[in-house]
């Protein structure tokens, strides 16, 4: 492997051509407005500063890790936080603090975990097998939309929805073709009423 300069103003490296498209690409994934090659090189000539600098010491440092996750045998002792701040400068390093386990009956999870439901239930299904973990769920949403609050008498009619029905009636969309699961936060309760921080629902449908 030989690097290579990147070079802005060369059209015929088809660096900017490059450069452009992966920024287009990336641009419609996050719904950002797209530009034009003229307009990326402008934007490229005043980032190379950032890139050269910062930019390229958090990524390093990110790869350091990387190769330590895919070797696949490092302890989590082997890795390491770093904060640094260029203009002072200062490096800060030291190993991370593993997530806190949370702990329910017979069951343990961390922040990281992800609790994974299929088969489209409705929302009374749901509920049901929350319940069969020693979970009374209160509240359950979709990004900002409130799907269910046990508190309200009217939330009572939706226990007979499917739950991806619920999800795009409450949201106002239809759900794309590509989409086939969506995540929910569920606020929790067990037997004596003490609030349980549960992981993210992810409920398949498709």
């Amino acid at each position: 492997m030989n690097p290579i300069q990147f070079e802005k103003d060369d059209d015929t490296n088809y660096h900017m051509d490059l450069i452009a498209g992966l920024a287009n690409m990336r641009a419609g994934n996050y719904s950002i407005p797209e530009v034009d090659k003229l307009k990326a090189k402008f934007i490229a000539g005043r980032i190379i500063p950032a890139i050269a600098t910062s930019t390229a010491m958090a990524t390093g440092l990110v790869c350091l890790e990387l190769y330590k996750v895919l070797s696949d045998d490092h302890k989590i002792e082997d890795y390491r936080n770093t904060f640094a701040n260029l203009a002072l400068p200062l490096f800060s390093i030291a190993e991370p603090v593993p997530p806190k386990a949370i702990k329910h009956q017979d069951m343990n999870w961390t922040v990281w975990d992800r609790w994974i439901v299929r088969d489209n239930p409705t929302l009374k299904e749901l509920l049901l097998w929350l319940k069969s973990k020693g979970l009374s769920a209160s509240i359950i949403s979709y990004g900002s939309c409130l799907l269910y609050n046990s508190m309200l008498p009217s939330h009572k009619d939706r226990l007979g929805r499917k739950m991806v029905d619920l999800v795009w009636e409450v949201v106002k969309a239809e759900s794309p073709p590509y989409r086939r699961h969506f995540d929910i936060v569920v606020s929790c309760e067990d037997d004596e009423d003490n609030d349980v921080d549960i992981p993210q629902i992810s409920v398949y449908f498709r």
